[in-house]
């Protein structure tokens, strides 16, 4: 019902406006008389629906220091019982409780922004926003308009308080403009939740594995396309539906692979899977990077995985089935044909032989490259740099 809302909402912009205006009115004037709880820190990953990516990252990280011993450290969940956390309290976000909590932390921890969309200004605020992918696919109001810089304008002052995260130079240009942000404010170090596949050993790998109980006698292939917000359905469902014949893909790649397939978290509808002993559903599996260190190559489309996969230097395939109507309904920074490191493939049939007849030693000089360019900044250590820059705010 919840996900039925948003999506309704977001078809029907006068009443969205009508609805965050109100909101960011009531927060506004609550904003001015709560009390700041110096040692309370607020987490929050893809709107409460995860317990993974940066934020769990630089969670890791806060529950090893000293420093941070006596915190009080409060995850905001959309369904809390889903999760088990061991260190802190739950709460359900959108929900009084958490809006007092957001209203009274010292320190907000997200990747996708805590304040729900709406501008709580107080300065004794720390705000950490990472954000949850690179930049490839155009977001944050970007969407259907000309080139970086063309038609969206900011109005007030740049924000050169919130901490933020970066991968590649490209990251700093295209985020810094759309966040109306300070290049200053963002560490250079890669996002913290890469930190893990840069320092990942062979164990780790087996470890994934058996956690998703994948035989060690095949490769496996990671399909993780992202959404489209135009496709919805006549329930206001955001669908996954690639033009694909998974029994062709068996037939082809069976002997070889088991294919692992990750719908978006936004994605409410995806495919009708039949799990068997080649395809597995792992749309709901918890941690994204247990699925880039169980699989042995990538197939994607628009989507950032591309670029944290690119960590590992394993092959990357762009599966583009709908390039065109993509670049014109939403829109790209990149070219793909000019970037992807294992090339573009418009038809499944194209993307299987592709796969059979991989030149592993060129593909992996080619991915390297691309790791090089848009992964430039990662090195390992993304989450020791973002907690060392809340210390100096706080201390």
């Amino acid at each position: 019902m919840r996900l039925f809302v948003i999506n309704y909402l977001k078809q029907h912009p006068i009443l969205l406006r009508i609805f965050w205006k109100t909101a960011e009115i009531i927060l506004a004037f609550l904003s001015k008389i709560a009390i700041i709880k110096p040692k309370n820190m607020l987490f929050a990953s893809y709107g409460g629906r995860k317990f993974d990516d940066s934020p769990k990252a630089i969670y890791d990280e806060i529950c090893k220091r000293e420093e941070f011993k006596d915190w009080n450290l409060i995850w905001a969940f959309v369904e809390p019982d889903k999760f088990d956390i061991p260190r802190g309290k739950k709460i359900k976000i959108d929900t009084l409780a958490f809006f007092k909590a957001l209203l009274t932390s010292h320190v907000w921890i997200s990747n996708s922004g805590m304040s729900r969309g709406i501008n709580i200004k107080n300065d004794k605020i720390i705000k950490v926003e990472t954000w949850h992918g690179s930049v490839l696919k155009k977001g944050c109001g970007d969407e259907n308009q000309g080139s970086l810089g063309g038609k969206k304008e900011f109005k007030g002052e740049f924000d050169n308080k919130t901490i933020r995260c970066a991968q590649s130079e490209l990251d700093v240009d295209v985020l810094s403009w759309l966040m109306n942000a300070t290049k200053e404010s963002f560490i250079k170090a890669g996002f913290p939740r890469n930190d893990a596949l840069v320092n990942a050993t062979d164990e780790d790998t087996l470890i994934a594995k058996h956690k998703l109980g994948i035989p060690l006698n095949k490769k496996v292939i990671l399909y993780a396309p992202t959404w489209r917000d135009y496709t919805i359905d006549n329930r206001n469902n955001v669908i996954c539906a690639p033009p694909i014949n998974l029994k062709k893909w068996k037939d082809k790649l069976g002997s070889k692979y088991i294919l692992l397939f990750r719908a978006h978290y936004a994605v409410t509808a995806a495919l009708n899977l039949k799990e068997d002993d080649f395809v597995k559903n792992v749309s709901d599996y918890p941690y994204i990077n247990d699925l880039y260190l169980a699989s042995d190559l990538l197939i994607s489309d628009y989507s950032s995985a591309i670029i944290d996969y690119s960590v590992l230097e394993k092959p990357i395939y762009n599966f583009a089935y709908d390039l065109e109507e993509f670049s014109s309904k939403r829109g790209l920074y990149l070219d793909l044909y000019e970037t992807m490191p294992c090339g573009v493939y418009l038809k499944e049939d194209e993307l299987i032989n592709a796969i059979n007849n991989q030149n592993e030693v060129a593909l992996k000089q080619s991915v390297h490259n691309f790791r090089k360019e848009h992964a430039t900044f990662v090195k390992g250590y993304a989450s020791k740099a973002v907690v060392d820059v809340i210390l100096k705010k706080i201390l």
